[in-house]
Formats: C-alpha cells, structure tokens, sequence
C-alpha cells in the first residue's frame, strides 16, 4: 500500500513538472519546431520573427531575437528560455541566467541535416523524441527527391532601398530553396551580402524572390520593385517577382517542403 501511495505521488510530482514548464522562445525557427512536436501548450511567449504557427501569434511578444531585454522575458516566469544562434546580447542572456531560469541556445540550421539535427536536439530536451522521429520521417516523405533543374536563373534579395539591396548566396536557405527547384542563385558570395547596381546588372536575373516583410514595409510588389535599386533590371521592370512568407523563406522550418512547392509553382505557372 506505501509503495503504491509513493509511486502514485511520484508520478504526480513529475506530472506537475512536466506541466510547469514555462517556455519563452526566441526565434521563429524554434517556435517552429516546438509546436511541430506538440510543445505549444508549454510556451508562454516568443520573440517578433515567430510568426508560424498562428498559434504562437496570439501569444506575448519579447521583442526580436537579436536584440532582447531581460525584464521582458522575466516578466513571462519562465523556466526556460530556448535561444536561436544570434540571439540576444550576451550580458542580457546572463542576467536571465543569474534568476536560475534555465537558457538553452541551439545552433541556426541552413541545411536540411542540420534541419534534422535540430529537431532530434528539441525532441530530446523537450521529451518529444518520438514526435521528433515522426516529424523527420514526414519532411524526408514530403521533400522532392530529385532536383530536376531549370532554365531559370534568380536572385533572392533580403531587401531594397536607396542604398542598395541585400542578396542571399550561399549557405542560406534561400540557396536551399533554389536547389530543390532546380533554379541557379545568381549571387556567389556567402551569406547575405550587398550586390552593386553593376553586379544587379550584371546578374540580369530572370525572377526575383523576395521576402513579406520587405516587400509589404515598403508598400507592396509595385513600390518593391519601383525602388531606384532595382529600376534598370528587366525582372523589377516587369515586376517578376514571387513574395515569399518571410519566416519560411529566410528561416530552416518544418514548412520547408511548402516554401519549395512555391517556388517550383511560381516557376511553372507564371514564368
């Protein structure tokens, strides 16, 4: 009879643990990831680029990723904090530290293995090891699996304005999206990078993709590709270009399978 009373609070004890668990996420990728294994009851709030799944919009914000405040997160009761690459400064991440709230940081995924990596990471710390198994088995179904290509060649650009626009090239997701569909990244550097009116012409690029959140803070798809930038390309002439969910374009998510649906839809249909 104890032993049964002892297990029967034993088992409430970590029931109540499990429950307790408050979590604040910061950066999108992550939230992501979290509701994916069915963690999105345990989060209490998440930073401005967690805009997947609708969800996570309805909860706190704590402000962007790269630039969080302590009070903010600590005004949540967390007990932990799951950190993407980049984000925060450091001294504030300490000072989150030094309340006994737990940080985890987790690496930026711009491959689909590190995709994967990351979801095994996030399964293991959040008890969610077989909706993790289950989750990659789904990607690695949905992912096309040949990568036929195109004549087509593109640009992602980050952003446009007077000074100049912000091109993705290689080791990005943007990259990763434009080899599933077959269409050559016009941009050869590394990383996100500045491109000059004369690498822009140079490139003369079939299409551009571009981000929402650009294209919509700049007024839409017709002021996006009326920016003096961008004028003297044929593409933003025309006004070929395919508006992508940010979140899904520029970050690594479980919606990686969807991003590239668009893209090679884009290219079948409207080009």
């Amino acid at each position: 009879m104890k032993q049964r009373i002892y297990l029967f609070f034993t088992l409430l004890i970590l029931s109540y643990n499990v429950q307790a668990e408050r979590l604040v996420i910061a950066g999108g990728t992550l939230t992501d990831i979290v509701f994916a294994l069915g963690a999105g009851e345990q989060v209490v709030a998440v930073d401005t680029s967690s805009t997947w799944p609708q969800q996570a919009q309805s909860l706190p914000k704590v402000g962007y990723y790269r630039d969080l405040a302590a009070e903010g997160i600590l005004a949540q009761s967390p007990t932990h904090v799951l950190t993407l690459e980049g984000s925060g400064r450091p001294e504030v991440l300490t000072q989150i530290k030094s309340t006994g709230v737990q940080v985890k940081h987790y690496p930026k995924p711009t491959k689909v293995t590190e995709l994967f990596a990351l979801i095994n990471m996030l399964g293991e710390d959040l008890d969610k090891q077989n909706s993790a198994t289950q989750l990659i088995r789904k990607l690695k179904q949905q992912l096309p699996t040949t990568q036929k290509q195109t004549p087509y060649k593109a640009l992602f650009i980050l952003s446009a304005s007077d000074r100049g626009v912000l091109v993705a090239g290689k080791e990005t997701v943007p990259e990763v999206l434009f080899n599933y569909a077959g269409i050559e990244n016009l941009a050869n550097g590394s990383g996100f990078k500045p491109y000059n009116l004369e690498s822009l012409l140079a490139s003369n690029p079939d299409f551009i993709v571009a981000p929402s959140h650009s294209v919509y803070a700049l007024g839409g798809k017709d002021a996006f590709c009326a920016q003096a930038s961008l004028a003297l390309i044929p593409a933003a002439q025309k006004c070929r270009v395919l508006v992508m969910d940010s979140l899904s374009s520029i970050g690594m998510t479980t919606r990686l399978p969807e991003a590239i649906a668009t893209l090679s839809d884009y290219v079948q249909t409207a080009l």
